[in-house]
């Protein structure tokens, strides 16, 4: 893995258009939010007043329980409080119609207040990173740190346009009924590989650990795939936040592989992020932190905690 340093350059006038104009609609849209109770699993000791826990958002498609691991290895080796919630429209959360960063971020910061938490340590991939930074830039006193695992607050990627689309698509089509657990895991995974929408077995298997059983008792998918469906373009972009800026310490990691974060995406998160660093782990796509959980724990711990190299597998 490569650290880069980064430099802060002239931000050309067609993005502070952009900025300025999606900056306005984001005060309405704040105004509208409406907080939900997160389901959530513990690691290590209970929240208590004053503490200054670690936080595990997961990426969209995911849960907490693709976290399990790492929430595990976090709380060994820091002897902290790690916490795993389910966004909402994933996992046991409650399902919503609205599904945009600012919902997301303010679900965070209600669980947060009703646990007395003043601040905390957020570690979030992907859509769970976009949460987390949209939290750090709007309600900066709740963050001590910031981990943001492969995404950028600058890139809308193409790919991802194209693929999230048409895994929620496959998805949707599949039938689980009279199948028990494992029978419709093992449908689903014929039927994706078929379809070949994934770029590695990580990725499929992220997306299959989430076939459980449902409020009614029957086998399916725990999404909110109508949501998800029809919300992706808010997925998949981020809000833009002129004039507003995260100076916490911040880490971005990115795998090697993925494309998530492009050179181009640097100036950018120097701009609304001023201390960040970036580090690109080797031989890695998008789901870092189980394709590689050596190093990417390595380079956790070496920015929160300035512990040495740990082999944790």
């Amino acid at each position: 893995m490569d650290i880069l340093g980064l430099t802060i350059r002239k931000i050309g006038n067609e993005y502070q258009h952009c900025i300025k104009a999606i900056y306005r609609s984001n005060k309405m849209v704040r105004e509208k939010c409406t907080a939900i109770n997160l389901a959530y699993r513990v690691y290590g000791r209970s929240p208590s007043p004053g503490s200054c826990p670690i936080i595990v958002l997961h990426g969209c498609l995911g849960s907490k329980r693709n976290w399990e691991k790492m929430c595990g290895y976090l709380t060994a080796f820091t002897n902290k409080t790690v916490i795993a919630v389910d966004a909402r429209n994933h996992g046991d959360s409650p399902y919503t119609p609205d599904h945009d960063y600012y919902s997301l971020a303010a679900d965070v910061s209600n669980f947060m207040t009703k646990f007395s938490i003043e601040r905390s340590i957020i570690i979030g991939h992907c859509m769970g990173g976009k949460t987390g930074m949209v939290l750090a830039l709007t309600e900066p006193l709740k963050v001590a740190s910031l981990v943001v695992v492969d995404t950028s607050p600058a890139s809308k990627s193409g790919a991802m346009d194209i693929e999230y689309p048409k895994i929620m698509e496959a998805m949707s089509t599949i039938d689980f009924k009279g199948m028990d657990l494992q029978k419709a895991m093992d449908f689903a995974q014929r039927k994706m590989l078929k379809l070949n929408l994934f770029h590695s077995e990580h990725d499929l298997q992220t997306v299959l650990m989430n076939i459980g059983k449902l409020a009614d008792k029957s086998i399916g998918w725990r999404y909110n795939l109508k949501t998800l469906m029809s919300t992706t373009d808010d997925i998949n972009s981020f809000p833009d936040m002129y004039g507003v800026t995260y100076d916490g310490p911040t880490l971005f990691v990115a795998g090697r592989l993925s494309y998530a974060i492009l050179p181009e995406d640097l100036n950018c998160i120097q701009y609304l992020f001023p201390t960040a660093r970036v580090v690109y782990i080797e031989g890695v796509g998008h789901n870092v932190h189980e394709e590689d959980p050596d190093a990417f724990f390595t380079a956790i711990a070496d920015f929160l905690f300035q512990k040495p190299k740990i082999q944790i597998t």
